[in-house]
C-alpha cells in the first residue's frame, strides 16, 4: 500500500529544487514554446475519406480498385432554377457556366447538362449523337419547343437533367482522379481545391439570374470548412471568454487568469508544432477533442495547484513554503490523473481509424505536456514576490462553509442517496434503449446551417440529389458485361436500388442501350428494351462508339468485363444507408454468385466508416475504463478502490446516454468523441477525492473524518473545476450547428454529472465499503480532539 504521506515529501523536494531553477524553467519554456509556433506553419490539413482508412483497409482497396478502372466518381454540380430552361438566354447562361466551370474548376472533366449532353438518334446509316442545343443556341422559339420536345421524350434526360416542368436543370461536372498528395499553394488538397474554384464561379453576378445552387462533394468540403472554420472561431473565442470571466471569479487574482490559458495555449502550440514538423496531416474534423480535453485539463490542473497554495499563502503568508505545499499535497494526485488520461485516451488505439488513432495520440501528448509545464511553469512563476501578511478570512469560506455541511449531509442519509442514485441510473437505462447510432444531417447538423439548408433544397429538386455511391459487378470473363442475360439481371438490381427509402435515382449502362436501341428502330418505344442476343448488343456499342459516344464508358469497363451503376440519394441517414448497402450488396451477390460485387464512393465508405467508428468508440470507452480501474487497483492496491472508482466515471457515459436516448440526438461520429473525452475529465476529479480521502484516512485512522476534510480540503476546486468546464462549453449551445449545441449541453451535463457522482456517492460508498483498512479512531473522538 502506498504511504502517501512519504510521496508528499518527495513532491516538496522536487517542488524546491523547481524553484531553485525557476529562471532555466522559464527561459526553456519560452525557447520551446517559440520553436514550435514556427512548426504550426508547416501543419497539413486533410479533409479526404481516404485519410480514414489504414492502408490495408478492405474499403479502401475497393475504391482503389474502383477509381483505377471507372476513375474518380466524383462531381461538381449546379441546380439551376428558372421559369423556363429553354429561354435562349437561359440556354445561354447555363452553356457559358458549363464552359467556364470545366474550364477553371482543376481536375474537371467531362461535363454533362442540358446544352452539353449526348442526344442519340437513329438514321438510315445508323447512329448520330450530337448536343441536343446547337452552339449557337437557337433564337427561333419553334426551334427551341422541338427542343423540349425532344429532351422530355427521353429517360434518359427527364427529371435527371431538366425536369419535366422545365423549370429546373442539372450540370453535372465530372473530376478526374485526384492525384495522391497533391497540394495546391494555400496547402490545401484537391477536393477543397476544387470545390472553391466551383463556388467562386457559381456565386458571379452574372449568373444570378440562373438562381445556381452548387452541390457535389467538393463544393460541399468547401463549404462545410468555410462555415465551421468561421463558426469554430466564434465558439471557441466564446469558451475563452466565458473560461476568463470565471477564472477571474474563481481564482480572484491575475496570475491565475493568465497562467492557465497560457498553459494551454502553449501546450497546443508545443503539441501541434512538433506534428507540423513532423508532418503528420490533420484532420479538421476531429481537431476539436483534443484542444477542448487539453483546455480542460490545463484549468483542471492549475485550479488545484493555485487552491492549495492561496489556501496556504493565506493562513501562512510565506510565497515559497506556499510553492512546496501546494506541489506536495497536488503533485501525486495530477500525476496520477494524468496517468490515467493518458491511458485512457491511448485506447483510441484500438479503432481502425486514422483520425481516431491521431485523436488519441494527440490529446494524449496535450495532457503530458500540460502536467509538465503545470508542475514546472506555474510554480517557477508563483515563487516570485514578496511574502505578506496571514489573512485571517478564509478564502471562498462560503463555499467552503456549504461543501462542510453538505458532507455531513450525505453522510447523514447514505442510504436516501444511494436509492436516488439508482433511481437516476434506470431512468437513463431506459434512454439508452431509445438512442440510434447514426448519422442524420438533420438531427446532427440542422437546417439552420446554410450550407445544409442548400443541399437539402438540392436534394429535394426534381433533378438534385444529395448523395450518390457505387456498385461495381465484375464478372468472370471479358465480354460478360454484353450478354443480354447479365443485363436483364443487372436491370432487375437497379429496381432493387430504386425501391429503397433513400434513393433518388440510378444511373447506368441499361438506359443507355435502350435509348440506343429504340433510336435504332425509329424511335419505337417498343424497342425501348435491352436485345434478345449478344451480337445487336455488341453492334449496338460498336455503333455507338463509332458515332462519337462517351458517357457509356463510365458505366462499363474497356474488356466488358465490369458493370457499374451510381446510386444517387435524396436523404440521408448512416445506420438507413448501411442497411440498404449491405441489402443491395447481398442481393447483387445472390443474383450474380460467380461475380465480385464491389462499392465504391465517398459515402459508401462514410455509412460504413461510421460504424466503425462508433462501435469502435464504445470499445474504446469500455477499455479505457477498465484501463483506469486497473490502475486504480494497482496505484491505490485495493480491487475495492478500483470498483469505486468507476461509479463516477461511468455515470457521465449513462447520464448523456440517457439524454441523447430522450432528446432524440443521435450517436454519430462528433457526439460519440464526447464519452472518452468525459472519461478523461471526470477521472481527475475523482481521483483526486479519493487519493485526499486516503490521505486523510493515514493522518485520522476515520472514514467520516477523512470524507469531511477532503470536502474541505479539496471540494471548493473541485467545484471550481466542474463550473469553469462547464462554462466553457455552455457557449456552443448558442450555435446554430446542432453538433455544436449537442456538444455544449450533453459534455456540461455530463461534467456536472460526474460532480454529483463524487460529491454524493464515492462518499457514500467509501464510508459504506471501509477500502482504505479498518478504522482505528471514532469520528467523536476526532472532533473532541480537534475542538
Amino acid at each position: 500500500m502506498l504511504n502517501l504521506i512519504k510521496i508528499n515529501h518527495a513532491f516538496h523536494r522536487m517542488a524546491e529544487t523547481i524553484v531553485r531553477l525557476r529562471w532555466i524553467n522559464i527561459l526553456l519554456f519560452f525557447l520551446i514554446t517559440g520553436f514550435c509556433v514556427s512548426g504550426m506553419k508547416h501543419i497539413q490539413f486533410d479533409t479526404s475519406w481516404d485519410n480514414w482508412f489504414l492502408e490495408n483497409d478492405p474499403m479502401k482497396i475497393a475504391d482503389d480498385e474502383f477509381k483505377a478502372i471507372f476513375g474518380n466518381n466524383e462531381y461538381v454540380a449546379v441546380l439551376v432554377e428558372v421559369d423556363d430552361v429553354f429561354a435562349p438566354e437561359v440556354l445561354t447562361l447555363i452553356r457559358q457556366l458549363g464552359a467556364e466551370l470545366k474550364a477553371r474548376v482543376p481536375f474537371s472533366d467531362d461535363l454533362l447538362s442540358i446544352t452539353d449532353g449526348e442526344f442519340t438518334e437513329g438514321t438510315q446509316g445508323g447512329l448520330t449523337i450530337s448536343d441536343l442545343v446547337p452552339d449557337p443556341v437557337p433564337q427561333s422559339r419553334e426551334v427551341l419547343e422541338t427542343i423540349r420536345a425532344k429532351a422530355l421524350s427521353r429517360e434518359l434526360f427527364v427529371n435527371r437533367i431538366v425536369s419535366d416542368d422545365s423549370r429546373q436543370t442539372w450540370i453535372l461536372l465530372r473530376m478526374k482522379t485526384y492525384p495522391d498528395k497533391w497540394r495546391n499553394a494555400d496547402n490545401i488538397g484537391p477536393d477543397i481545391a476544387a470545390g472553391t474554384v466551383a463556388s467562386k464561379i457559381i456565386a458571379q453576378a452574372k449568373y444570378a439570374s440562373l438562381n445556381p445552387r452548387g452541390a457535389g462533394l467538393p463544393v460541399l468540403a468547401f463549404d462545410k470548412t468555410a462555415f465551421f472554420k468561421k463558426e469554430t472561431a466564434r465558439n471557441m473565442g466564446l469558451s475563452l471568454i466565458a473560461t476568463i470571466i470565471v477564472l477571474a471569479l474563481a481564482i480572484r487574482t491575475l496570475t491565475g487568469v493568465v497562467l492557465p490559458m497560457l498553459i494551454a495555449a502553449s501546450s497546443i502550440v508545443i503539441t501541434f508544432g512538433i506534428q507540423g514538423y513532423l508532418g503528420v496531416k490533420i484532420d479538421p474534423s476531429m481537431i476539436l477533442v483534443p484542444i477542448y480535453l487539453g483546455l480542460a485539463v490545463a484549468i483542471g490542473y492549475a485550479i488545484h495547484l493555485f487552491g492549495f497554495f492561496n489556501r496556504h499563502m493565506a493562513e501562512t503568508g510565506k510565497r515559497k513554503p506556499a510553492v512546496f505545499f501546494a506541489v506536495s499535497e497536488c503533485g501525486w494526485p495530477l500525476l496520477f490523473t494524468a496517468l490515467t488520461t493518458i491511458g485512457a485516451l491511448l485506447s483510441f488505439h484500438f479503432v481502425p481509424v486514422r483520425p481516431i488513432r491521431w485523436s488519441g495520440s494527440t490529446a494524449s501528448a496535450l495532457v503530458g505536456i500540460t502536467f509538465l509545464l503545470t508542475l514546472v511553469l506555474i510554480p517557477s512563476v508563483l515563487s516570485f514576490g514578496k511574502d505578506r501578511k496571514p489573512k485571517k478570512g478564509k478564502a471562498h469560506a462560503h463555499t467552503t462553509a456549504l461543501l462542510n455541511g453538505l458532507s455531513s449531509k450525505v453522510l447523514a442519509r447514505p442510504t436516501a442517496m444511494a436509492i436516488a442514485f439508482m433511481s437516476i441510473f434506470i431512468l437513463c437505462s431506459a434512454g439508452l434503449h431509445r438512442f440510434e447510432v447514426s448519422f442524420d444531417i438533420i438531427k446532427s447538423f440542422g437546417l439552420k446551417i446554410p450550407y445544409v439548408e442548400k443541399i437539402f433544397h438540392v436534394a429535394n429538386s426534381k433533378v438534385g440529389s444529395l448523395y450518390s455511391y457505387d456498385l461495381t459487378v465484375t464478372f468472370p470473363e471479358a465480354g460478360d458485361a454484353k450478354a443480354p442475360a447479365n443485363l436483364d439481371t443487372f436491370a432487375e438490381l437497379i429496381r432493387e436500388a430504386e425501391g429503397y427509402e433513400l434513393t433518388k435515382r440510378v444511373t447506368s449502362l441499361i438506359p443507355i442501350i435502350k435509348d440506343m436501341n429504340r433510336s435504332l428502330h425509329s424511335g419505337d418505344d417498343a424497342f425501348h428494351t435491352i436485345p434478345e442476343n449478344r451480337q445487336m448488343v455488341a453492334q449496338l456499342l460498336l455503333l455507338y462508339e463509332n458515332a462519337g459516344g462517351a458517357e457509356a464508358e463510365k458505366w462499363v469497363d474497356y474488356d466488358y468485363q465490369r458493370l457499374r451503376m451510381q446510386i444517387e440519394m435524396g436523404d440521408y441517414n448512416s445506420a438507413k444507408a448501411k442497411r440498404e448497402l449491405e441489402s443491395l450488396k447481398a442481393h447483387a451477390q445472390s443474383l450474380f454468385p460467380d461475380a465480385t460485387i464491389g462499392m465504391a464512393g465517398s459515402i459508401a465508405k462514410f455509412t460504413f466508416m461510421q460504424t466503425i467508428v462508433s462501435r469502435g468508440q464504445l470499445i474504446s470507452f469500455a477499455i479505457a475504463l477498465g484501463v483506469v480501474t486497473l490502475l486504480m487497483m494497482l496505484v491505490f492496491g485495493s480491487i475495492k478502490i478500483g470498483l469505486i472508482a468507476m461509479i463516477p466515471n461511468i455515470a457521465p457515459a449513462m447520464a448523456i446516454g440517457g439524454l441523447m436516448g430522450w432528446g432524440d440526438i443521435p450517436l454519430d461520429m462528433m457526439t460519440i468523441t464526447i464519452m472518452p473525452m468525459l472519461l478523461g475529465l471526470a477521472v481527475d476529479d475523482t481521483i483526486h477525492f479519493i487519493n485526499h480521502c486516503r490521505l486523510e484516512f493515514q493522518r485520522t485512522g476515520n472514514y467520516a473524518t477523512s470524507i469531511r476534510r477532503t470536502f474541505n480540503t479539496i471540494g471548493v476546486a473541485i467545484c471550481m473545476t466542474s463550473v469553469i468546464i462547464t462554462a466553457n462549453f455552455s457557449v456552443y449551445t448558442t450555435s446554430v450547428a446542432k453538433v455544436y449545441v449537442h456538444l455544449g449541453l450533453l459534455t456540461g451535463i455530463g461534467i456536472l454529472t460526474a460532480l454529483a457522482a463524487d460529491l454524493f456517492v464515492t462518499p457514500v460508498l467509501l464510508l459504506k465499503v471501509k477500502p482504505f483498512g479498518k478504522e482505528t479512531a471514532t469520528d467523536s473522538q476526532f472532533e473532541s480532539h480537534a475542538a
